[in-house]
């Protein structure tokens, strides 16, 4: 069976890759880099240069591969407004053009990463947007499976690199909404096997699933477990998120991307856990689909931080 992918070189990305070729898919990916996805997994995975606000670019790679089933993970969390990249360009006008193409080449299922608060009355542009995308694959005609992950743990995540980088020069840092901010990390090995066992599983089909792991843990205690394994001493401000909001406003006039940014404190409008929400989607996605408890947060933040260093010691 062949799957075309997006987003196969960042960080979730290559995690479904590799469940995918270990349970035989055959997996084609659809890439602006083609020399970083080789170098990825060399000539396992076949690359396809495609430019994704270009119908006929998108229909070259799908009239060529036949896939069977297509999994849409890109997105982005910081606009780039100066070289047009929004939220809406990346995350609803690249998949309403996927979808298109995909219903026009004989696709069997489409895969959507969304994100956990994505509702029709989320505040914030980004989980408009990708509530904009959501609405697109439902009402495609299209088989579909669409996933809101909480905060993705492993190595690659973007946090573990930008805490340590900021951290280690200036060890001091803003807690938004005093740190209480509420999140439930998934694995992403957990993540990829939910992906997988979606393509086979047509109890999975039409429906929404939220990705949570075994743990809520606020801002500042995730934060804390960071700096603890890096035995590293930080002193953690607590700030209102409405100080960080306007504070943000003035910093994007100045800096692109900012470091935080006035949409990220919007995105906050509701915990980041399983149920928070409800809107109708399974809040037991790991466990309904994978058939076992997710992987526990303790193993998965050591893990991951393990594995961090690793990469930044190279």
């Amino acid at each position: 069976m062949k799957v075309f992918i997006t987003g196969a070189t960042g960080f979730v990305g290559r995690y479904i890759v590799e469940e995918l070729l270990n349970n035989g898919y055959q997996v084609y990916a659809g890439v602006r880099n083609p020399e970083k996805l080789e170098n990825l997994f060399g000539e396992k995975v076949k690359g396809f240069k495609v430019n994704f606000e270009d119908k006929s670019s998108i229909r070259e790679a799908l009239e060529d591969i036949k896939p069977d089933f297509v999994i849409h993970l890109i997105g982005i969390l910081h606009e780039l407004p100066s070289k047009g990249i929004t939220f809406y360009r990346v995350h609803y006008l690249f998949t309403r053009n996927l979808i298109e193409i995909s219903k026009e080449t004989g696709v069997k299922k489409f895969l959507l990463m969304s994100a956990l608060g994505t509702h029709d009355k989320a505040p914030s542009w980004y989980h408009q947007t990708k509530r904009l995308a959501e609405k697109e694959v439902i009402s495609s005609g299209l088989n579909y499976t669409i996933f809101r992950p909480s905060l993705i743990l492993g190595p690659e995540q973007k946090l573990f690199f930008d805490m340590y980088k900021i951290t280690k020069y200036i060890p001091v840092i803003a807690l938004p909404d005093y740190g209480r901010y509420l999140f439930q990390p998934v694995d992403v090995r957990d993540v990829a096997c939910a992906y997988v066992e979606a393509l086979r599983n047509p109890e999975t089909d039409r429906k929404i699933y939220e990705l949570c792991g075994t743990k809520v843990v606020s801002f500042k205690e995730l934060l804390k477990d960071i700096f603890s394994y890096w035995n590293r001493k930080v002193l953690m401000i607590p700030l209102p998120k409405w100080f960080m909001y306007y504070t943000a406003l003035l910093i994007e006039k100045i800096l692109e991307p900012p470091p935080f940014s006035s949409d990220q404190m919007k995105m906050m409008w509701k915990p980041n856990t399983c149920g928070a929400v409800a809107d109708g989607a399974e809040s037991q996605g790991i466990k309904v689909i994978c058939k076992r408890e997710p992987i526990s947060y303790e193993k998965s933040i050591k893990w991951s931080l393990e594995k961090f260093d690793t990469i930044i010691k190279r």
